[in-house]
């Protein structure tokens, strides 16, 4: 009695101690949710367009300074931010009354506005109120002029200079016409572009316009000069129609740049009435280059990583706008959280703060990481951002063969050597060849899982440009590292050729036997990815990018049923496979991405990151589950009647139940070690070991009923031997029903 006493005291202190670990483990768990949940939010004010012509486009903006900040929250970054979003309407009479509107409230920073007019507007209110305002899109000279206001992207006049440096240090230009609109747009344009040409020596000749009248005249005027100079348009989206319009009437084929305002595949969609452009598609915009702040195809892996994300949310392909709002965003939250952080209690000293951490961003080495590169500014609050240049072909802007790259750091040997090109203001630039590649799949005729191999036979093809100057890499030189059997001889090609478009084609058919690694802890439900992968060791990205080939991607409907995203595919290029089902084949780069700078001084903070730039061919495949089940677990089914059997044999026959059992559980175990073969040298449970497992179990079961019941029965309790074999039975079914249910909802939802 006194020991059952001492027991039942120590149950009430046991269990109190047990409630007092569990309360400090809640505590542990919800002290950082829970003081997450005290601090009190910031603000930062977007001032954009919602309603009005620019809609559309500031839509854009949103989506990615929304986007940046939901991440930044989930992460669990403290203080948690908010957006406080404002319509200024898209006119300057809204600019003005959203800016006092923002300076009235406690937002700590201001993303936008996005047109470069509402911005001068708007500039002044918030430089009174020492309110820093971020312009994610508005690259017009004169927003700077503003002490309060950053620009993170390049401005117009450097976009006529980055123009005017294409034209002669790719393309070989001597001579320019600039056709401008007589604007704040138009004018610092032209005037980028005569500062790059006379320092170049490029004879620039320059026609401005203020109506559709004098655009036309200006457009005459330029195809009539005799030497047929290359054209640069600075002009808006739609008045750069009717302009290329009377541009390639007049026959002029040359070289026409223009600027990031028609930098989009919807450009081309307005030539689709014309006469010219029904017989031969892309009459007007084929061949025209135009600058942008990023080009998707040619964008680096950060970029690229967050494109997949927005894809994902939005269900559609950000724009320039919508990066340049995040790393944006992302910006603005670090300047609001060091104000936070500093301990300043007032609306003005946070605001100062936070304007004093944007003017501490001003060098690579104090720059903050962004998705388009460092993010830093010049002392004019600008940013050297590179300007990427598109080409247009059949209707699609794709990144032009040859870029260039901003260098950083220069080093006297490559400026020597001509590694480097001077693009103006001790600036300099390395020429970047963008390789177009594709692959076309003509059979996968095997994947072996035991041997984590498949076997693929394709072509592959690279279109390049020339003129990549001194220290060049050969596109060609790729290697397959997860290739095991065959070979890859770059110089043995199927066939090679010059484009009329001034690119190389070359084409190689591979074959060979590919590592890869398979998953299969849901086997026989399981999903699959095969990936080609091949890259250039010799050259990282910021010399050399293997972009997609986007032209000629319409297959036949048999080939995107098969799932391919290009049409690339071979109608029975998966007829082989009889064990699987094709969900998806894809296209994309494959960029190696080294946060270290290898040893090299001269990558310091955030350019520390090297890329190394390839290509990837990946097949997702969902294994066809009921043939496999149907292969393995049948023969299992029949051992599990045969246990269940033994559960009704007549009494005393032990020898003949044990024996039973004995052999249907060695059977299953050769049914085990022959799916393990099947599998390979896997060094984890799957899910069809579970199914084993649990046979081994009923096994156990049968064999521990045959001897209770004979035991009891040898006791003289032949009742009892009735009741648990009884109770065994039930016990069986359960399990086998239980189980299959799970398995067929498990195997169905895969």
């Amino acid at each position: 009695m006194v020991l059952r006493n001492r027991g039942r005291e120590k149950i009430p202190v046991l269990w109190h101690i047990a409630c007092y670990l569990m309360m400090f483990a809640m505590g542990a768990i919800l002290t950082p949710f829970s003081a997450r949940a005290e601090t009190p939010s910031v603000k930062i004010a977007v001032a954009i367009s919602l309603s009005g012509s620019n809609a559309t486009v500031d839509k854009q903006i949103l989506d990615g300074a929304r986007m940046a900040v939901d991440e930044s929250n989930a992460s669990g970054a403290v203080p948690p931010v908010e957006l406080v979003v404002h319509d200024d309407q898209g006119t300057e009479d809204g600019g003005k009354a959203v800016a006092n509107q923002i300076v009235a409230s406690d937002a700590l920073m201001v993303i936008g506005p996005g047109l470069t007019n509402l911005s001068v507007v708007a500039g002044p209110i918030y430089g009174e109120a020492g309110l820093a305002s971020v312009v994610p899109t508005a690259y017009g000279d004169v927003v700077t002029s503003n002490p309060t206001t950053f620009r993170p992207l390049f401005s117009t006049s450097e976009m006529g200079g980055a123009l005017t440096n294409y034209l002669y240090h790719v393309l070989g230009g001597k001579q320019a016409v600039v056709i401008y609109k007589d604007s704040a747009f138009g004018r610092p344009i032209a005037a980028g572009v005569k500062k790059a040409g006379d320092r170049l020596g490029i004879k620039v000749t320059t026609f401005s316009y203020s109506n559709a009248a004098e655009a036309l005249v200006a457009t005459q005027n330029a195809a009539a000069l005799p030497d047929h100079p290359a054209v640069i348009l600075a002009s808006l989206f739609d008045e750069s129609k009717p302009i290329l319009l009377g541009l390639r009437r007049a026959g002029v084929a040359g070289p026409i740049l223009a600027t990031s305002t028609i930098a989009t595949d919807s450009f081309a969609k307005l030539f689709a009435g014309e006469p010219e452009e029904l017989q031969k598609p892309g009459y007007f915009t084929e061949g025209v280059y135009a600058a942008a702040p990023m080009l998707l195809d040619s964008a680096g892996a950060e970029t690229l990583a967050f494109a997949d994300r927005f894809r994902h949310r939005f269900n559609q392909d950000p724009t320039w706008r919508s990066v340049q709002a995040f790393d944006t965003a992302r910006m603005a939250m670090a300047s609001v959280r060091h104000a936070v952080a500093a301990g300043k209690a007032d609306i003005r000293s946070r605001r100062d703060a936070a304007r004093a951490f944007l003017v501490s961003l001003d060098s690579p080495a104090h720059a903050l990481a962004g998705i388009t590169g460092a993010l830093w500014f010049t002392a004019d609050r600008g940013r050297q951002q590179a300007v990427r240049i598109g080409r247009f072909h059949d209707g699609l802007v794709e990144s032009a063969p040859l870029q260039l790259l901003p260098v950083s750091r220069p080093a006297q040997e490559d400026i020597t050597a001509g590694v480097l090109v001077d693009t103006g203001l001790g600036t300099f630039a390395r020429r970047q060849q963008v390789v177009y590649s594709g692959v076309y799949l003509n059979k996968i005729p095997r994947v072996d899982v035991a041997l984590s191999t498949f076997t693929a036979d394709f072509y592959l093809w690279q279109r390049f440009g020339h003129g990549a100057g001194p220290g060049a890499v050969d596109p060609t030189e790729i290697e397959f590292p997860d290739m095991v059997h065959g070979s890859f001889d770059a110089k043995r090609m199927a066939e090679a050729g010059e484009l009329p478009d001034g690119t190389s084609y070359r084409l190689w058919h591979v074959r060979g036997d590919f590592k890869n690694d398979f998953d299969l802890h849901h086997f026989p439900a399981d999903h699959q990815t095969l990936a080609v992968r091949f890259f250039n060791s010799k050259a990282s990205s910021d010399r050399l990018i293997y972009a997609l080939d986007r032209r000629g991607t319409l297959g036949s409907a048999a080939q995107q049923e098969n799932g391919s995203s290009g049409g690339r595919i071979a109608a029975d290029a998966f007829h082989g496979l009889s064990q699987w089902k094709i969900v998806r084949t894809a296209e994309n780069r494959d960029i190696l991405v080294t946060s270290s700078p290898l040893g090299d001084p001269r990558r310091l903070g955030v350019e520390g990151i090297r890329e190394l730039s390839g290509f990837a061919v990946t097949i997702d495949l969902s294994r066809r589950s009921l043939p496999t089940l149907s292969k393995t677990l049948l023969p299992l089914g029949l051992l599990c009647l045969i246990m269940f059997v033994t559960l009704f044999f007549p009494a005393g026959n032990v020898m003949p139940r044990v024996a039973t059992v004995i052999t249907g559980a060695l059977t299953g175990s050769v049914l085990l070690s022959s799916t393990n073969t099947q599998l390979g040298n896997v060094g984890y449970l799957v899910d069809i070991e579970y199914v084993f497992y649990l046979f081994f179990f009923l096994c156990l079961v049968c064999l521990l009923t045959v001897v209770t019941a004979e035991r009891l029965r040898s006791a003289g309790h032949p009742p009892k031997a009735l009741k648990v074999e009884a109770a065994a039975r039930w016990v069986f079914l359960t399990i086998c029903t239980i189980a299959v249910s799970t398995a067929v909802y498990f195997f169905s939802a895969a």
